[in-house]
Protein backbone atom coordinates (compact mmCIF):
# COMPACT_ATOMS: atom_id res chain seq x y z
CA UNK A 1 0.00 0.00 0.00
CA UNK A 2 1.03 3.14 -0.87
CA UNK A 3 2.15 5.65 2.13
CA UNK A 4 1.09 9.04 2.66
CA UNK A 5 3.91 11.64 1.68
CA UNK A 6 4.71 14.74 3.88
CA UNK A 7 6.73 17.60 2.22
CA UNK A 8 8.65 19.45 5.25
CA UNK A 9 9.18 22.75 5.53
CA UNK A 10 12.78 23.95 7.08
CA UNK A 11 11.17 24.77 10.33
CA UNK A 12 10.71 21.43 10.42
CA UNK A 13 13.99 20.02 10.29
CA UNK A 14 15.34 22.66 12.18
CA UNK A 15 13.16 22.61 14.79
CA UNK A 16 13.86 18.10 15.17
CA UNK A 17 17.37 19.15 15.11
CA UNK A 18 17.68 21.35 18.24
CA UNK A 19 15.39 19.20 20.43
CA UNK A 20 14.95 15.38 20.50
CA UNK A 21 11.73 15.86 22.54
CA UNK A 22 9.24 18.36 20.17
CA UNK A 23 6.65 16.90 17.95
CA UNK A 24 8.51 17.35 14.37
CA UNK A 25 11.37 15.09 16.14
CA UNK A 26 8.33 12.28 17.14
CA UNK A 27 7.34 12.44 13.61
CA UNK A 28 10.37 12.10 12.00
CA UNK A 29 11.82 9.84 14.19
CA UNK A 30 8.65 7.24 14.84
CA UNK A 31 6.45 7.56 11.90
CA UNK A 32 9.35 6.90 9.18
CA UNK A 33 7.92 3.75 8.05
CA UNK A 34 3.92 5.11 8.20
CA UNK A 35 4.50 8.46 6.05
CA UNK A 36 7.05 8.76 3.29
CA UNK A 37 9.17 12.35 4.02
CA UNK A 38 10.41 14.34 1.25
CA UNK A 39 11.94 17.68 1.03
CA UNK A 40 13.23 19.11 -2.58
CA UNK A 41 16.74 21.03 -2.93
CA UNK A 42 15.33 24.52 -1.90
CA UNK A 43 14.54 23.08 1.52
CA UNK A 44 17.74 21.35 1.80
CA UNK A 45 20.11 24.15 1.00
CA UNK A 46 17.76 26.88 2.77
CA UNK A 47 18.25 24.38 6.17
CA UNK A 48 22.08 24.83 5.43
CA UNK A 49 22.18 28.80 5.07
CA UNK A 50 20.12 28.44 8.30
CA UNK A 51 22.13 26.64 9.85
CA UNK A 52 25.43 28.51 8.42
CA UNK A 53 24.14 31.96 9.52
CA UNK A 54 21.96 31.42 13.00
CA UNK A 55 23.94 28.27 14.27
CA UNK A 56 27.45 28.82 12.80
CA UNK A 57 28.59 27.67 16.05
CA UNK A 58 27.24 24.37 16.24
CA UNK A 59 29.09 22.63 13.55
CA UNK A 60 27.75 18.85 14.53
CA UNK A 61 24.06 20.07 13.58
CA UNK A 62 24.93 19.76 10.23
CA UNK A 63 26.68 16.47 10.25
CA UNK A 64 22.69 15.90 12.23
CA UNK A 65 21.04 16.83 9.71
CA UNK A 66 22.48 14.45 7.25
CA UNK A 67 22.05 11.71 9.70
CA UNK A 68 18.62 12.44 10.13
CA UNK A 69 17.97 12.54 6.62
CA UNK A 70 19.10 9.19 6.62
CA UNK A 71 17.24 7.87 9.66
CA UNK A 72 14.11 9.03 9.02
CA UNK A 73 14.18 8.18 4.73
CA UNK A 74 13.77 11.91 3.77
CA UNK A 75 13.58 11.66 -0.28
CA UNK A 76 15.26 14.69 -1.89
CA UNK A 77 13.34 16.07 -4.35
CA UNK A 78 14.42 18.12 -7.63
CA UNK A 79 12.57 21.71 -7.13
CA UNK A 80 9.36 22.80 -8.57
CA UNK A 81 8.39 24.28 -12.14
CA UNK A 82 9.04 27.69 -12.56
CA UNK A 83 5.50 27.49 -13.73
CA UNK A 84 4.29 26.61 -10.56
CA UNK A 85 6.58 29.16 -8.44
CA UNK A 86 5.05 32.16 -11.10
CA UNK A 87 1.45 30.76 -10.19
CA UNK A 88 1.59 30.75 -6.23
CA UNK A 89 4.05 33.99 -6.23
CA UNK A 90 2.99 36.41 -4.99
CA UNK A 91 -0.75 35.86 -5.26
CA UNK A 92 -0.76 32.96 -2.58
CA UNK A 93 2.41 33.33 -0.81
CA UNK A 94 5.57 34.92 -0.87
CA UNK A 95 8.57 34.12 -3.16
CA UNK A 96 10.63 32.95 -0.46
CA UNK A 97 8.19 30.22 0.48
CA UNK A 98 6.95 29.90 -3.02
CA UNK A 99 9.60 26.58 -3.67
CA UNK A 100 8.63 25.09 -0.49
CA UNK A 101 4.53 25.36 -1.31
CA UNK A 102 5.03 24.40 -4.93
CA UNK A 103 7.12 21.34 -3.67
CA UNK A 104 4.55 19.86 -1.64
CA UNK A 105 1.69 20.94 -4.32
CA UNK A 106 3.52 18.55 -6.86
CA UNK A 107 4.18 15.28 -4.90
CA UNK A 108 2.56 14.89 -1.33
CA UNK A 109 -0.26 15.08 0.91
CA UNK A 110 0.93 17.07 3.89
CA UNK A 111 3.11 20.04 4.03
CA UNK A 112 4.27 20.04 7.92
CA UNK A 113 5.61 23.49 8.85
CA UNK A 114 5.84 25.65 11.73
CA UNK A 115 5.88 28.66 9.48
CA UNK A 116 3.24 30.81 9.86
CA UNK A 117 3.20 32.27 6.35
CA UNK A 118 1.98 28.80 5.58
CA UNK A 119 -0.83 28.90 8.05
CA UNK A 120 -3.10 31.52 6.81
CA UNK A 121 -6.42 31.19 5.50
CA UNK A 122 -5.45 32.24 2.09
CA UNK A 123 -2.88 29.59 1.66
CA UNK A 124 -5.05 27.06 3.03
CA UNK A 125 -7.86 27.96 0.80
CA UNK A 126 -5.62 27.49 -2.20
CA UNK A 127 -4.42 23.88 -1.38
CA UNK A 128 -7.76 22.25 -0.16
CA UNK A 129 -9.02 21.79 -3.81
CA UNK A 130 -5.15 20.87 -4.27
CA UNK A 131 -5.44 17.43 -2.04
CA UNK A 132 -3.06 18.97 0.02
CA UNK A 133 -3.34 19.30 4.10
CA UNK A 134 -0.80 22.06 5.57
CA UNK A 135 -0.17 21.46 9.59
CA UNK A 136 2.07 22.44 12.27
CA UNK A 137 3.55 18.73 14.02
CA UNK A 138 0.77 19.42 17.05
CA UNK A 139 -1.99 19.47 14.72
CA UNK A 140 -0.98 16.38 12.82
CA UNK A 141 -0.25 14.36 15.53
CA UNK A 142 -3.68 15.32 17.25
CA UNK A 143 -5.86 14.64 14.00
CA UNK A 144 -4.05 11.26 13.07
CA UNK A 145 -3.43 9.68 16.80
CA UNK A 146 -6.13 7.14 16.44
CA UNK A 147 -4.14 6.47 13.10
CA UNK A 148 -0.56 5.98 14.33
Amino acid sequence: MERNKIFLDTSILITALLSFRGGSFYILNNLKDKFRFQINKFVLEETLKVLDEKFYQRKELKDRLFILIGLAKIEILSNPSKVLLKKLSPKIINKEDAPILAGALERSNFLLTLDKDFLNEKVKEFVESRNLLICTPKEFLVKFKNNL
